[in-house]
């Protein structure tokens, strides 16, 4: 493990590093390349943190990029867990993600900001249940998937509280060829969000979002949804409501489309 403090940037050589503490806490904007495979571990348990990019509540940037991968941990946690928090989060190298059930809150990775993975990079997410609020990815603001980039989320519930996979604020966009699996099981809630988006979501050519939950619809759009060529979308939910809801229209160009879907704005098929 090393450090570049004139460039900053934190080099991770297959590096494994244990800590009570927040593993990596960097109070300004921070680049982690990663050589390897490398893994952290926070071994508290009570309230843990892998990767924390902020000062005072308000979160930095953080970059984990290169040609190896990371993996985030916490083998004894039983209260609180957050694997990764920061603003702008974008994701260049192979990271997982791995949070226990807890007591209080389970969050996996939390964006301030925008989420952007790039360079065909696969981000994994398990979380655990929790009785008040489980969720794997959530994006405060725009969430962008490069060309062949892989996001993984799943989220068990606990007996009540709020069970949520994929949540963005903002809009979701996949390139070319980008694939997004969001699980929840959410059977013992009623607030369950599997694949949440407040804006535009916008699926690439070749392009493949898969969903699936018991008491909510798969995917939810309160914007508009635009299907590209050869996009696959399933979508499937045990309630009875469709598995895809959008307050927008559905403009569906060539793209194939398991699920019912109940588009406010219509469902508009062009070629």
């Amino acid at each position: 493990v090393y450090y570049d403090s004139t460039n900053k940037i934190l080099t991770l050589d297959n590096a494994t590093i244990e800590s009570e503490d927040t593993v990596v806490y960097s109070m300004i904007d921070l680049h982690i390349q990663l050589i390897g495979e490398n893994k952290v571990v926070c071994t508290n348990e009570e309230y843990c943190v892998g990767i924390y990019a902020g000062n005072y509540n308000l979160n930095k940037d953080l970059a984990l990029v290169g040609d190896g991968s990371l993996t985030i941990e916490f083998p004894n946690a039983r209260v609180d867990v957050a694997g990764l928090s920061a603003a702008d989060l974008t994701v260049g190298a192979d990271l997982t993600v791995i949070t226990p059930d807890c007591e209080n809150a389970v969050h996996g990775i939390i964006c301030d900001s925008s989420l952007i993975l790039v360079n065909k990079a696969t981000v994994t997410v398990h979380s655990g249940a929790s009785p008040k609020y489980s969720s794997a990815v959530r994006v405060r603001g725009n969430a962008l998937m490069e060309e062949g980039t892989t996001l993984n989320a799943s989220v068990k519930s606990g007996t009540s509280g709020i069970c949520k996979g994929l949540t963005v604020n903002g809009d979701l966009v996949l390139g070319k060829d980008a694939a997004i699996d969001v699980s929840i099981d959410d059977g013992a809630t009623d607030l369950g969000e599997c694949i949440r988006v407040s804006g535009l979501m916008e699926i690439g050519s070749g392009s493949t979002v898969t969903a699936s939950a018991k008491n909510a619809p798969a995917i939810e759009c309160f914007g508009s949804i635009e299907a590209n060529k050869d996009a696959t979308i399933s979508a499937v939910s045990d309630q009875n409501n469709a598995g895809i809801f959008c307050s927008g229209s559905v403009v569906n160009r060539g793209a194939e489309i398991d699920g019912e879907i109940d588009a406010i704005g219509g469902v508009h098929n062009r070629d």
